[in-house]
């Protein structure tokens, strides 16, 4: 009985190994649904936040500027910075929100006569019918549907305004309080965190504020630049619009790539209601105004950032506005700005060449 060998369990223990894994794979897999669902049922809340931060970003970044070059503490500064805001904006406001308006209301005038003309045209070479005849018996039927859908959409309409309204305020407050103490924010995310991986997650929030200061700023002068041209131009050209087609476009240059070209289409369109060749010279002068911003003042911008490739930030952009709507399309590109730098530091840098650094090749003797 002594000489009898002790039994060994080799395969119990790899086959427990081999559950444990497998139960570690599927709790990941758990992990990752349910962080799915979760930013798929609070995404707006989510985007809001991160429109919050972008904001905070620029905002710190002036008065950071500030500070540095003038004796103002960094309080000061941004109290500057947001006091120097809210005069510009309510300045501009002052002086151009009334034309603004008494322009967008002969904009939405001058589109529906010439979508009217067009019915016309159409009509008359037989190509379309009328879809409502008020000569019909049912003619007051439809005008009482229509008037119901018109009620619905109007009390929608008061809602969703009322809704923004209140997503505004809660955007700037999250805004001014994150631009006034960042370090406080940052340094409770890294705590977050494993000890050792609190550096190198460090380095990754300041490329990532980094990118997007430069990527903001970017864009605000893509803005200014496009709006103001596309103003002067129409109102050179003879366009009555120019001012709310100005800031149309203005506007619509935030959304990188896709924005810009939303914008051709009120522009063409009034270009065209005023007659063929007046069409065309809008046309060309917009299209030149669009590759002096595409290959000169982006380009600039861009050396400082992540060099956004356009089939991929178009389809994120896709994506974000079928998911999210108006608010995902608007902050697309700088999530994949985020994204893209997360994606090259933690696991490009981290993993991949990382590993590559640690294999050292054997030399055959």
């Amino acid at each position: 009985m002594s000489d009898q060998p002790k039994p060994t369990y080799p395969v119990i223990e790899h086959r427990t190994g081999v559950a444990d894994q497998r139960w570690f794979r599927t709790d990941r897999v758990l992990l990752l649904g349910a962080l799915s669902l979760l930013i798929w049922l609070i995404g707006d809340v989510l985007l809001l936040m991160f429109a919050s931060v972008l904001l905070a970003v620029g905002l710190d970044g002036l008065a950071a500027g500030i500070a540095k070059r003038t004796p103002l503490k960094r309080g000061w500064a941004l109290a500057l910075v947001l006091v120097l805001l809210a005069g510009s904006l309510g300045l501009l406001g002052y002086l151009i929100l009334p034309q603004f308006f008494a322009q967008v209301d002969d904009l939405w005038r001058t589109f529906m006569s010439f979508i009217e003309r067009m019915q016309e045209k159409l009509s008359a070479a037989g190509w379309t019918e009328t879809f409502l005849d008020l000569n019909e018996e049912n003619g007051r039927e439809q005008l009482a549907e229509i008037s119901q859908k018109v009620a619905g959409h109007l009390a929608t309409a008061t809602t969703m305004g009322l809704s923004a309204i209140a997503s505004l305020i809660i955007l700037l407050a999250i805004t001014i309080f994150a631009a006034a103490d960042p370090e406080l924010y940052r340094r409770g995310v890294l705590r977050l965190f494993p000890v050792h991986r609190r550096q190198r997650l460090g380095e990754t929030f300041s490329a990532i504020a980094h990118a997007l200061r430069w990527w903001f700023l970017g864009q605000i002068i893509s803005m200014l630049l496009l709006g103001v041209s596309v103003s002067l131009g129409l109102m050179l050209i003879g366009i009555d619009l120019w001012l709310s087609l100005g800031v149309l476009t203005a506007f619509l240059t935030f959304i990188p790539f896709l924005g810009p070209i939303i914008a051709t289409i009120p522009i063409v369109i009034i270009g065209f209601a005023e007659g063929a060749q007046t069409g065309l010279i809008v046309l060309v002068f917009y299209l030149i105004i669009q590759n002096i911003e595409g290959n000169f003042i982006v380009p600039m911008i861009q050396h400082r950032v992540v060099n956004l490739a356009p089939a991929l930030l178009i389809s994120v952009q896709v994506a974000m506005g079928v998911l999210f709507g108006v608010l995902g399309l608007i902050l697309a590109a700088p999530l994949t700005v985020v994204a893209m730098i997360m994606v090259k530091m933690l696991y490009v840098e981290d993993v991949v060449e990382g590993d590559a650094q640690v294999i050292v090749p054997t030399s055959h003797q």
